[in-house]
């Protein structure tokens, strides 16, 4: 049976993170043309939280630092097909692309499931921006997938952005 946590918000998120193990990561630098890969964060919340955090800093390489580099599915634009990226710079790309069209308001996670058996995780977070054009100001679910890393830590294995 996984493990329901319901109504996660930034500042229990932000208190979470800080008290456990391995609060404070290092991200990769903006302006770099490749992200860094991210040490796995030891739980599914703590990387969940950090995700909350460079999205709502606009930061694509730090949101690609998350990921797993050997397996990574990205959709962004609602309703658009999955790209599977092969390396961190991809994912960066394809993450820094949608968020240069989207003035994002607030993104912070509202759902996380986790099976310990299948050692996977999935948080559900809503993402607020400004879409331009008709579509003006959306409230979007996008979907996160997880999984554990060897090392017994966790990596984002999808990202997508749902109608």
């Amino acid at each position: 049976m996984p493990l329901r946590l319901h109504r996660l918000f930034g500042p229990l998120l932000a208190a979470t993170l800080a008290a456990g193990p391995g609060g404070a990561t290092a991200f990769a630098d903006t302006e770099s043309p490749e992200p860094a890969a991210s040490a796995p964060h030891p739980t599914p919340l703590q990387l969940f939280a950090a995700v909350e955090r460079a999205w709502n800093a606009a930061d694509a390489n730090a949101l690609a630092s998350l990921c797993d580099s050997a397996v990574v599915r990205v959709a962004l634009k609602p309703g658009s097909p999955p790209a599977t990226a092969p390396t961190l710079g991809a994912v960066a790309f394809l993450i820094q692309d949608q968020l240069r069209l989207v003035v994002s308001r607030r993104f912070h996670v509202v759902r996380l499931d986790v099976d310990p058996k299948k050692r996977t995780a999935r948080a559900w977070a809503r993402w607020v921006g400004e879409w331009g054009g008709a579509r003006n100001t959306r409230d979007v679910q996008v979907n996160l997938q997880a999984r554990a890393a060897g090392d017994g830590g966790w990596l984002l294995t999808e990202i997508r952005a749902n109608n």
